[in-house]
């Protein structure tokens, strides 16, 4: 079976490929792996090279990190981009982002600039002895410094290669060229048009989620190219592209608009066909109600004290006539009216006590003195290596019953494994290993591995 030409273009130089190869990489063996992190999770023995920047792929790599595959992220000189993202933390000894510091746990760090022809050796000697290369590139980017899936799967036919990009490695030339962040991810894909406040513009979400949905779904395409990779010997080139990761969860959209016509507009919070779902102001800040459908929604008007009849789903809810009914309006006046004398606490519990869903709208502070996160370990306290700050960062998703996950350590100082990565892994000298550091192919950065700033309250 062939490669689809859109993604290996040029599948008969494979073959000639292998004959650049120089022989030590050639004869390189595979150390055990993992090599230089503890055995845990169902992914123990995967080993992943990850070359790309800012988020979607070296998130994709941190997931697979979280379950024990063994991630060797490779850093250019000055280290990724996002380490200098703000917000920072600035109480350690080197100022870092908090972004990278929250999404880079588990991670090794390998100092290597692989545009020079020795750093591109290091880089094939990786992908010979692993299993998965994650990039994210703009297309044509590597392939201009003769770094290309083809030679990839000549040093290794096993190779599973993730290529994520905000529009795809093929599609319309024009949008291929184009630079692509998770703002023009969230706004190709569809999100930000159905986002915002219909008083306002349309907005992106705060959050990076073209970026996360992309990492996730990036992943999760790994695993099946690994899945086929065991089976047939063969590894793949897999196309994760922003936009699609966001337009896959845009619903019904191409529906209506293919079967009825019909073109969505951000409509907010407040759902235009069904009610309550909204925001709604208590005393002391919001909360989240939601009633879908008339099983849950014939709960309200009786938690409320109306008349069932008079306030039914088919008068108040079924659609949007009637949410925008003089009884659809006043069921919406009388919530908000109940919500507004009491706190965000005693409408969260009274109304889920009914079996009607209600959540508060949780900031930061609020997760951190959940007790509900904490029980779950939705965060979890590390120290983060390149600033010495001690930190909480995002927790294990999901939960497995026999081969859970785990965050071993936070996010890594630029570089810190590079000489571990050099002798451990690919077998280098000392002496080797210097010369490669003194050329300025290679680079490290100490890390702090206990604090240097003092914790905050709930730290631990």
């Amino acid at each position: 079976m062939a490669h689809d030409k859109r993604l290996v273009k040029f599948e008969e130089q494979i073959e000639e490929l292998k004959e650049t190869i120089p022989n030590w990489i050639k004869n390189l063996k595979r150390p055990e792996t993992p090599m230089l992190i503890p055995k845990f999770g169902p992914l123990q023995g995967i080993r992943v090279v990850s070359s790309g920047i800012v988020i979607a792929q070296p998130f994709a790599g941190t997931k697979l990190a979280m379950f024990g595959a063994e991630v060797i992220h490779v850093e250019r000189p000055g280290g990724d981009i996002h380490r200098r993202t703000g917000p920072h933390l600035i109480r350690g000894k080197r100022n870092h982002g908090c972004d990278w510091a929250n999404e880079a746990v588990n991670r090794l760090s390998f100092g290597l600039n692989f545009k020079d022809p020795k750093g591109l050796e290091l880089m094939m000697a990786l992908w010979k002895i692993s299993d998965v290369w994650m990039e994210s590139s703009a297309p044509g980017t590597l392939e201009r410094s003769g770094i290309t899936p083809e030679l990839a799967l000549a040093v290794n036919p096993k190779l599973v290669i993730l290529r994520v990009s905000t529009y795809g490695q093929f599609g319309s030339e024009d949008m291929l060229g184009r630079p692509g962040y998770d703002a023009l991810g969230q706004a190709f894909g569809g999100m930000v048009a159905v986002t915002g406040d219909p008083a306002g513009p349309p907005q992106r979400a705060k959050v990076y989620t073209a970026d996360y949905l992309t990492a996730l779904h990036g992943w999760a395409a790994v695993m099946m190219g690994l899945w086929e990779a065991q089976k047939t010997g063969r590894g793949q080139v897999i196309d994760c592209s922003q936009y699609e990761a966001v337009h896959a969860t845009m619903g019904f959209q191409m529906p209506w608009v293919t079967g009825e016509g019909k073109v969505s507009g951000h409509s907010g919070n407040k759902a235009p066909t069904f009610q309550p779902y909204d925001t709604f102001h208590c005393k002391d800040g919001f909360v989240f109600i939601g009633a879908l459908g008339p099983v849950i929604y014939e709960r309200v008007p009786k938690f409320l004290k109306l008349d069932p009849e008079e306030f039914s789903y088919d008068n108040c809810s079924k659609d949007a006539a009637a949410v925008s009914s003089p009884k659809g309006l006043e069921l919406d006046r009388k919530m908000r009216e109940y919500c507004a004398s009491r706190t965000r606490m005693e409408v969260e519990k009274e109304l889920n006590a009914a079996q009607i869903g209600c959540c508060r709208i949780m900031n930061a502070s609020d997760m951190l003195n959940e007790e509900h996160y904490r029980l779950r370990e939705s965060h979890v306290p590390v120290v983060d290596r390149q600033s010495g700050v001690p930190i909480r960062v995002g927790g294990v998703i999901p939960k497995l019953s026999l081969t859970p996950g785990q965050v071993f350590r936070g996010a890594p100082a630029i570089g810190e494994d590079t000489t571990d990565i050099m002798t451990k892994v690919l077998g280098f000298s000392e002496k080797d290993v210097s010369t490669y550091y003194a050329t300025g192919i290679i680079h490290r950065t100490e890390p702090f591995v206990e604090p240097v700033a003092e914790p905050l309250p709930g730290w631990k």
